[in-house]
């Protein structure tokens, strides 16, 4: 059975681009090194400053490690100083 993993971002005015290319490469990124991550879809809405990402993985294991994987934490910190507010799962 597959899982979701949904992650949204409220972007800082002017940052919406810088975060949806940064969300892209990490998805991407994370895809080549984890076998799990069976799809991944980046959606937004530039006009609401809102960037989500949602991750598909064929376990429940492999869903709930995703927030523990270095890729992540790196993606995090590149993100902060252009995000609004914490990141929702």
């Amino acid at each position: 059975m597959s899982h979701v993993v949904e992650f949204t971002l409220t972007v800082k005015p002017g940052h919406y681009q810088d975060v949806l290319d940064l969300y892209s490469d990490f998805a991407h990124d994370f895809m080549s090194v984890d076998p799990h991550l069976t799809s991944v879809h980046i959606v937004g809405d530039p006009g609401a400053g809102i960037v989500r990402g949602i991750g598909i993985f064929d376990t429940e294991q492999a869903a709930a490690e995703v927030n523990s994987d270095v890729i992540f934490a790196t993606f995090n910190e590149q993100i902060a100083p252009l995000i609004s507010a914490p990141p929702s799962p």
